[in-house]
């Protein structure tokens, strides 16, 4: 009986990590639509006037200027759970998310696939094209053409842009939060069909610094580990 608790906590802990690893990317809206029955339905696609446009143009510009960005996250769930770590992305394609201890996790783009590993068990790998990233890490963004947009609001010093999965085989949403006047993302929320939302804070930001390739490669027998050449 003690081995059989004792291999359902590591099973729940394992789930966890893996879903706290999911939502940092988008990818908790694909997790949640195997793991919940129902829940609610995303809302509709906003009529778009004008204004929205123009931020859509405006945001989709700035992402397919990215070449180059790192710096630190911290990614706060639905619980008020915490954790935070170091990224690095490179466009077109690539992203790295290293977790600090004690959640030993990485999350890895390589241009085709999004990576999420545990140092217990084999990477989970998924389709880019699948994922909210796809439309970030795209060689050509375009928020209104690719995504269905759910929200566009100007706040002050702030834009938000809902999205949700055109397709509809995502559930839930995520919302792109960028700085005002100058345009710079400074965080995304994920929210599930549960309603429930996770939210990923970008800080320490620097531009212009090209990450090595072999931060973007992760192999099956590999674990997670900080750093690596630059």
């Amino acid at each position: 009986m003690i081995s059989l608790m004792r291999d359902l906590d590591q099973n729940h802990r394992y789930r966890q990590r893996m879903l706290l690893a999911a939502a940092l990317v988008g990818l908790g809206l694909l997790f949640v639509a195997f793991l919940t029955a129902g829940g609610r339905s995303a809302r509709a696609e906003t009529s778009l006037n004008e204004e929205d446009s123009v931020a859509l143009a405006e945001a989709s510009a700035y992402l397919s200027s990215l070449e180059s960005l790192q710096g630190d996250f911290l990614q706060v769930g639905p619980d008020g759970s915490v954790a935070e770590g170091r990224f690095y992305l490179r466009r077109p394609g690539r992203l790295r998310f290293e977790y600090a201890p004690p959640e030993n996790l990485l999350v890895v783009a390589d241009g085709t696939w999004v990576a999420v590993k545990d140092s217990a068990a084999a990477a989970q790998r998924y389709p880019i094209a699948s994922t909210p990233l796809g439309l970030i890490l795209a060689k050509n963004v375009n928020l209104e053409e690719k995504a269905r947009v759910l929200n566009v609001e100007e706040q002050p010093g702030s834009l938000l842009i809902a999205l949700a999965d055109r397709s509809g085989e995502a559930p839930g949403q995520i919302t792109l939060i960028f700085d005002r006047p100058k345009m710079q993302l400074r965080q995304w929320v994920v929210t599930d069909v549960q309603g429930l939302q996770t939210t990923v804070a970008l800080r320490n930001v620097e531009t212009g610094i090209r990450a090595d390739n072999s931060l973007f490669v992760l192999r099956d027998d590999q674990r997670p580990e900080i750093g690596g050449n630059r």
